[in-house]
């Protein structure tokens, strides 16, 4: 956070950002052909237990797995699980692919599976590639090209975005708090914070980033503080609209139980 200093002399505000320094589980994708069906991945066919009906939307459609991470494969990230798999699944029937608006933990249009027994038999690739054949898509809104293989890296993030978060931090928002403490150099020390640290990517943990707005910060009582999991356009393989990134929340009493039933999904593009 070397940088961070240099951009504020001010000690006062460069520990007000560094106190929010959090660790974050980085995501890289590559095409390294057909993965197993346990593995951490995005797009393609997933774990998925027998016993569970594959998801569907409330017209009976399929919905699609959007990525899955098996901990296992990860290197540990404080707070979250250190093995099971943890699955998303959204509807790619319809351009909002799986966004209610109305009401962002509506599951009819998205699904959250956590599976920490692996042992459970599984779908086969075949058994769901039926699945599929049975209900064609004929217009669909894909997300991911293929099947990608995600690899994961321990990094660290600082909460610059304006967010829900960031209020609740700093009790107001991004560029009211810079403009507040910086007056007319609040444009060009907010531009050296953008050039010197990420805001977007892949990445479980850490702080989200919106290309529109934060929806919760119009909600009351928010619960659902925790960046669970967010997949960002990279522009080659990855693609949601005109540059969107997808993420899903949680609150820390249902991350800390293993529960992944009551999550907020939300996802826009420029």
């Amino acid at each position: 956070m070397e940088n961070l200093r240099k951009i504020f002399p001010d000690d006062t505000q460069y520990q007000a950002f560094k106190k929010t320094e959090s660790p974050v589980l980085y995501f890289t994708f590559d095409d390294v052909g057909t993965l197993p069906l346990p593995s951490s991945k995005a797009g393609s066919f997933g774990y998925l237990p027998k016993r569970i009906e594959y998801p569907r939307n409330p017209n009976g459609e399929l919905l699609s797995l959007f990525a899955q991470i098996n901990f296992s494969e990860m290197p540990h990230l404080p707070q979250y699980p250190e093995t099971g798999i943890l699955a998303f699944y959204i509807d790619l029937y319809d351009d909002l692919m799986g966004l209610d608006f109305d009401e962002p933990t509506n599951t009819d249009v998205f699904s959250v599976f956590y599976f920490e027994d692996l042992t459970e038999e599984p779908y086969q690739t075949e058994d769901i590639q039926a699945i599929f054949e049975e209900h064609p898509i004929d217009d669909v809104y894909y997300v991911v090209e293929g099947e990608l293989k995600m690899s994961g890296e321990l990094q660290s993030r600082i909460l610059i975005t304006d967010s829900y978060n960031f209020g609740q931090v700093h009790e107001t928002h991004f560029y009211e708090y810079m403009e507040q403490h910086f007056g007319k150099q609040a444009d060009d020390i907010s531009d050296k914070i953008y050039e010197n640290f990420e805001t977007g990517g892949s990445m479980m943990g850490g702080y989200p980033f919106f290309t529109q707005e934060d929806s919760r910060k119009y909600q009351e009582n928010v619960t659902h503080t925790e960046l669970l999991f967010r997949l960002d356009s990279d522009h080659r393989r990855i693609l949601r609209g005109d540059s969107g990134v997808g993420s899903f929340f949680i609150s820390k009493e249902d991350l800390a139980n293993r529960d992944f039933t009551n999550v907020w999904y939300n996802w826009d593009c420029y």
